[in-house]
């Protein structure tokens, strides 16, 4: 996806299917992202590394410095996997709004290559709007993972296969809900997704946020 225009998104679109809104998630990082469980991972393996270290001064029988300092740096590089890996995905992540359906685009890079590319869309099928995990952004879910459609030559049901991890575990169904994440025009976009919903929504001059995003 070179660009958030409606142009990059025509291949994706039915002939008479009309862009409404289209946006991006905010970069910022919070405490109560996903990614921080590798930072909580990354202080208990520094601590661990630090106690064996002076627990071994203590007694006597110090370890060479370069064993705290390499721990230190395994301990570092270890806490740093979650968020930057939620930074190269939300910075090649993004949303499209249609009379239609949802559309979210994945194509994360790294020093400018590809790690890879994928175009999901879902039926808007319930709306819901909550605060995200950053002060003043919102996130718009309006389907669940199980729903699905994916881009191969026309869109195809996933069907619980692929990269999102719904299945079976523990006996218990993981269908979490899917929506637009980390918008600052949450309420506006909400009330697009439910007029789509309704299919009340199908001309782009009936909405004045088709460009807004982040």
């Amino acid at each position: 996806m070179a660009g958030n225009s409606a142009d990059d998104w025509q291949g994706y679109l039915d002939p008479d299917e009309v862009v409404l809104w289209q946006g991006r998630p905010q970069q910022g990082w919070s405490w109560r992202a996903g990614e921080n469980g590798t930072i909580i991972l990354g202080l208990f393996v520094l601590g661990f590394f630090w106690f064996f270290t002076l627990e071994q001064i203590w007694y006597g029988d110090p370890l060479p410095l370069g064993f705290a300092l390499g721990g230190t740096a395994a301990a570092a590089g270890l806490a740093l996997i979650g968020p930057l890996a939620m930074v190269m995905v939300r910075r090649g992540t993004w949303y499209t709004l249609t009379s239609r359906r949802a559309i979210i685009a994945h194509w994360p890079m790294i020093a400018g290559i590809t790690v890879y590319r994928g175009v999901d869309c879902y039926a808007i099928t319930e709306v819901d709007l909550v605060p995200s995990d950053l002060s003043g952004f919102w996130t718009v879910q309006f389907s669940h993972l199980s729903q699905r459609f994916t881009f191969d030559d026309g869109w195809q049901l996933v069907a619980g296969q692929g990269r999102s991890g719904y299945g079976e575990v523990g006996g218990h169904r993981r269908d979490h809900r899917v929506g637009f994440e980390r918008i600052p025009d949450g309420p506006q976009v909400a009330d697009l997704c439910r007029r789509v919903r309704d299919g009340k929504q199908t001309a782009a001059q009936d909405n004045p946020n088709r460009d807004s995003g982040t």
